[in-house]
């Protein structure tokens, strides 16, 4: 049953391959409600305005961007969400292009491994000096890598061979834990401990080996560099609202669904009631599954909303106010298994250090959103006052985002569960009569902004060809 489901939900990818001037076969007077003002709903509703719909977006939150979201404090303007805009991006590129948004080169670039400092409980050691550390335990191969190496190590090794391999129904074997996958090929306990630090999965415990190595070939054959919006990342999808004809609706949090013969209403938490003949769902899957759907879908279509979750993301902003990496001489930017699990430095226009992002990810991120704001920052700070005295009131907080406990994001990067993968592939795009499924999530070919633009884009052809 797995492997059927599998091989039809890769036929049904054949309808991604239809072409923007397709959308304008619809006859004029289509109304659609498109739920999500994210970069899926958002190209959701200029494709259907293209092809001559009327259309009103609904988006919960008072803005528009979805996990997009550029902030400014203390003169210092940058991303609290996502901000890597692949060079093969080409339906994000289009849509950018088309509203007059630039995509530039990155102004910073991560740090390379062999700067880092390692922080491993209470000590912090210099990457270079990882070989004869005595807290080095591992064994064999093992030992020559760093901490924040062995997890793409261990892929690199059980890479597939291209971009499209994770279709192949042969492949079904691979949807198990991902650590047990990685265990299976001979890496060390203690190796799977620190490939679970730091990466961009809830936990190599609880991905699909195949989901992760559906990433993973999506990264490696497909763009070879990335770019930033221009203005910040939040510029492109209000620049894309604005280009609607009927601004999107905010602060409009959809709660119900009713679908008849004579067509859709959706019900607001504040009492509002919008009609229309489709919907466009353009959510995440945890609050989809929270949206009461009249009639039900399918039990099996529901139970993957339900199963299908997204890694915790939560980040801390800092900014230094003297330079006391100089004054201790140890390594800036970090890696560690504690509440400074990644630590990254990054340069202003002039070139200087003027903010330090402490990014956290899994089960550190959800120990971390326990903590209100302040509690967070305070957090973060004393951490890194304990490990390096010389940061002692040299750091002034500016922001913190959490993704993870966001109810109308719930988390960051999209992940399948073991044993989830086929199902996943059949149901997650798959319309409900009127109602039609947009988000990154329901993409599995292409990656990151570009799936939720194609997404949107797909959602909407459909619609305009019924």
């Amino acid at each position: 049953m797995q492997r059927r489901d599998f091989i039809k939900g890769v036929s049904g990818m054949a309808a991604l391959s239809m072409m923007p001037g397709m959308l304008h076969a619809a006859a004029r007077g289509s109304d659609v409600i498109v739920v999500g003002a994210g970069l899926a709903g958002l190209a959701a509703a200029h494709a259907l305005e293209a092809g001559g719909a009327r259309v009103t977006v609904l988006e919960a939150n008072p803005r528009v961007g979805g996990r997009l979201q550029t902030v400014v404090r203390n003169g210092l303007r940058f991303e609290i969400g996502g901000v890597e805009v692949g060079t093969a991006y080409d339906r994000v590129h289009a849509h950018a292009k088309r509203v007059g948004v630039g995509i530039v080169p990155p102004s910073a670039a991560l740090p390379t491994a062999a700067g880092l400092g390692l922080v491993l409980g209470d000590t912090l050691v210099p990457a270079a000096q990882w070989g004869e550390s005595p807290l080095n335990t591992l064994q064999g191969r093992e030992h020559k890598l760093l901490p924040p190496m062995l997890l793409s190590t261990a892929m690199g090794e059980l890479a597939l061979p291209a971009a499209d391999s994770w279709r192949d129904p042969a492949n079904l074997s691979l949807d198990i834990p991902l650590a047990e996958l990685i265990a299976s090929k001979g890496w060390s306990p203690q190796a799977l401990q620190w490939m679970d630090v730091g990466n961009s999965f809830s936990s190599v415990h609880t991905i699909s080996a195949l989901d992760a190595l559906r990433r993973d070939a999506l990264r490696r054959f497909g763009s070879k560099g990335t770019g930033w919006v221009q203005g910040g990342s939040q510029a492109l999808p209000e620049a894309m609202a604005a280009s609607l004809a009927t601004p999107p609706v905010l602060g409009a949090q959809v709660t119900r669904v009713e679908s008849s013969r004579r067509g859709i209403q959706v019900r607001c938490a504040d009492g509002r009631r919008f009609k229309a003949a489709h919907l466009v769902l353009a959510l995440p899957s945890g609050p989809l599954s929270r949206i009461a759907i009249d009639p039900a879908p399918p039990a099996e279509q529901q139970a993957v909303w339900a199963a299908r979750r997204s890694n915790a993301v939560t980040t801390v902003h800092l900014q230094p106010t003297r330079r006391f990496w100089e004054e201790d001489g140890l390594p800036l930017s970090l890696w560690g298994d504690g509440p400074l699990q990644r630590v990254f430095a990054v340069p202003g226009e002039d070139g200087q250090i003027n903010r330090l992002i402490v990014w956290l990810n899994g089960a550190m991120a959800e120990q971390a959103d326990k903590l209100d704001r302040d509690a967070r920052l305070a957090w973060i700070i004393a951490s890194m006052e304990k490990l390096r005295p010389a940061a002692k009131g040299a750091l002034q907080p500016l922001e913190t985002r959490s993704w993870g406990n966001d109810p109308l994001a719930d988390g960051a990067f999209s992940e399948i569960a073991p044993g989830k993968f086929a199902q996943t592939l059949r149901w997650a795009n798959t319309p409900f009569g009127r109602i039609h499924f947009a988000g990154e999530q329901t993409e599995l070919h292409v990656p990151g902004m570009e799936a939720a633009v194609t997404s949107g884009e797909r959602a909407a052809a459909a619609i305009l060809s019924a």
